[in-house]
């Protein structure tokens, strides 16, 4: 299972089979994995089925695409709270694998154990809801029965373009925007904008995958740094929040210091990566994207 267009198929078979796969891909994250590792596959999915409605959303109509993309979105967000414990973990791993050897032993102790604990009993509460083995299941398969059809007729390639330049143009707004005005706010509509272009760029391996495969490790790169900067800032405010407690105020004041030079570093990383990626016009774009689908689709 590949989340790539296969170019020796027509548009609608390949829509409604990458959507059916995610979907299914879904379910069996469910039944296989540990259940953080479901949750964290699963956002990824649903994310993915989001970027692929918008990738053909002037041939699915604006009503119809809004459904879908509000049923995905929805439903992410019934999983992100308790995403966002694990992500907690994995970004305190980060710190302590930057600067770990610069301070004392079991620094990042106090903070694991509490966000453990508060995932622990997230996690039971969920399960005495059935929510993962009930609840997220009957969502998932009324998707798969309702939702992963899509009204998508046109077998042209091209039908794709208008979104390829929307999603550019709006990543190169989002990228002047988060620096002219360095807000987390910001920081996260450009990596919503990267994620979508992202996701485009796997879907359009197969055209030319020489090509697409290095502006996709270029893509990918981009969005890590973005996303290891919006987890910085998420675990951020839940220190500001005085949602830990911690005895030594030294600590959590070590703490937001760490963060806030690791933020600098991802921020000014991601900025040389996204002038690159975003150097052309949106309209410069769409053209090269547009002629390399004319010469290799079909």
């Amino acid at each position: 299972m590949v989340y790539k267009l296969d170019k020796d198929k027509n548009i609608v078979s390949n829509i409604s089979r990458i959507a059916n796969e995610e979907v299914v891909a879904c379910l069996t994250s469910l039944e296989t994995l540990n259940i953080h590792e479901a949750i964290h596959d699963i956002r990824k999915r649903l994310k993915k089925l989001r970027a692929l409605s918008r990738l053909v959303r002037d041939e699915l109509g604006e009503e119809n695409y809004k459904s879908i993309n509000i049923y995905f979105r929805d439903l992410g967000r019934e999983i992100s709270e308790f995403r966002d414990l694990t992500a907690h973990l994995e970004t305190i791993e980060l710190l302590n694998q930057r600067y770990g050897k610069y301070i004392y032993v079991n620094f990042f102790k106090t903070f694991e154990k509490q966000i453990e604990a508060e995932r622990n009993e997230m996690e039971e509460t969920l399960k005495s809801r059935n929510f993962f083995s009930d609840h997220l299941v009957e969502k998932l398969k009324k998707a798969q029965e309702e939702l992963i059809h899509w009204p998508v007729e046109s077998n042209k390639i091209d039908i794709i373009l208008p979104s390829i330049k929307r999603v550019y143009k709006r990543g190169v707004k989002a990228l002047k925007e988060a620096y002219k005005n360095p807000t987390p706010e910001n920081f996260h509509e450009w990596r919503k904008r990267v994620k979508y272009l992202w996701y485009q760029t796997l879907l359009l391996q197969e055209i030319w995958p020489d090509f697409f495969d290095t502006l996709e490790a270029e893509i990918h790169q981009l969005a890590d740094y973005l996303g290891d900067d919006h987890d910085l800032m998420v675990l951020k405010d839940k220190i500001a929040m005085d949602d830990f407690s911690v005895k030594d105020k030294n600590k959590e004041e070590l703490m937001l210091a760490m963060i806030h030079e690791y933020s600098e570093y991802l921020r000014e990383n991601a900025k040389t990566k996204g002038q690159l990626i975003y150097a052309e016009s949106p309209k410069d774009f769409k053209k090269r994207i547009g002629k390399y689908t004319e010469i290799n689709w079909n």
